[in-house]
């Protein structure tokens, strides 16, 4: 079992209590708005099936999966251990440890597992590091093995709500750091991810898009606002951006992104 800690690639949000109750509130979120947790075309019913949850952050979306398949053996992986549950509330099936996604993994877990689960990697992945990525994540997966990856869809950022008479400067702020959130990020890759699959042989089997419904935006709000708050810290200004954003918010202006879920099968 692995416990590389890689400092090389910094994680630009935090990971303390609010910081895990945003990832959670996510989870609930995007259960809801995609209506599983693994995409129904991914079998689970073969005997010994072996998942593993890479960038798992507090574990949840990997131990609703285990309670749901009791028979399954679930790994749940990240660079940091600091969001894990205690080991008593953690389910039978799962196994949690600690990794660096962009290093090799060590042996023992290559070609093991029947599907492989990867979400919101949008912050710390560009178009330069994307292959490095999915080349590692692919030696996990026996053939046949699928691989399910969940992410935003940066160039959908739009409005939503009353805009047409709002002064909505800090909404607009943040729809330009979707787009572009520092010079040398690109998010191509991200909007590219059925071809990415395509170009390591996976069979696309499945592109999901997601789009919240109005009565979601609340959701939507508070989880960018505590993104922000996050990311900028104690940033100069960082505190009469968020201040204006909730004004915003509150008068109904708010900021959407459509979500993709894509599924690939590796040749057997």
């Amino acid at each position: 079992m692995s416990s590389t800690q890689s400092n090389e690639r910094q994680y630009p949000l935090k990971r303390d209590t609010l910081a895990s109750a945003r990832l959670n509130l996510n989870h609930f979120w995007m259960k809801n708005l995609a209506g599983y947790l693994l995409h129904p075309k991914i079998p689970t019913n073969v005997d010994n099936f072996r998942l593993a949850d890479l960038g798992a952050g507090t574990g949840l979306w990997a131990c609703d999966v285990a309670a749901a398949l009791p028979n399954a053996s679930v790994d749940v992986v990240d660079i940091s251990d600091a969001q894990f549950p205690p080991d008593a509330f953690r389910p039978r099936n799962t196994r949690f440890w600690t990794h660096d996604c962009f290093q090799p993994f060590p042996p023992e877990y290559l070609g093991q597992f029947d599907a492989v689960n990867i979400k919101f990697m949008l912050c710390i992945v560009n178009d330069d590091v994307a292959d490095k990525l999915i080349e590692n994540v692919l030696m996990l997966l026996k053939p046949g093995g699928h691989l399910q990856w969940f992410e935003p869809l940066p160039n959908t950022v739009r409005h939503r709500g009353r805009t047409d008479k709002l002064s909505t400067p800090a909404c607009d702020k943040l729809m330009a750091m979707w787009k572009k959130p520092a010079p040398q990020s690109s998010y191509n890759w991200v909007h590219a991810l059925p071809k990415l699959f395509e170009s390591y042989k996976l069979q696309v089997i499945a592109e999901d898009r997601h789009e919240n419904p109005d009565y979601y935006m609340q959701v939507v709000a508070q989880s960018m606002f505590l993104g922000q708050l996050e990311h900028f810290g104690s940033a100069p200004g960082v505190e009469e951006q968020a201040e204006q954003l909730q004004d915003e918010f509150r008068s109904g202006a708010m900021v959407d992104v459509v979500w993709t879920c894509v599924v690939g099968r590796k040749a057997l």
